[in-house]
């Protein structure tokens, strides 16, 4: 059991890392904020919620291209946001 936790906590450790490295961070938590001198989410966490992210885009993927069909002037952003989840999917 322990090993099995041990491994699971390295993956998403790793996968947390490979995140930051690629920049997109900012799209899975917040960053380390003005003032605050430790940085705010462990490469564990990040690893851990880049994966709860990309199930969450299964689920509300078709909502999404709705919005982005909606708000065209928002297409940017969308588009940005897509991106990052295909960079985070290319992680995990």
């Amino acid at each position: 059991m322990v090993l099995l936790i041990a491994i699971a906590y390295s993956s998403a450790t790793i996968q947390g890392q490979q995140i930051k490295r690629k920049g997109i961070q900012k799209y899975v938590s917040r960053i380390k904020e003005y003032g605050r001198t430790e940085r705010r989410h462990s490469s564990f966490y990040i690893g851990l919620y880049g994966q709860t992210w990309v199930n969450f885009k299964e689920i509300c993927m078709d909502m999404v291209m709705e919005l982005m069909r909606l708000n065209c002037n928002k297409r940017k952003y969308y588009q940005q946001g897509l991106r990052a989840m295909r960079l985070i999917e290319s992680v995990l």
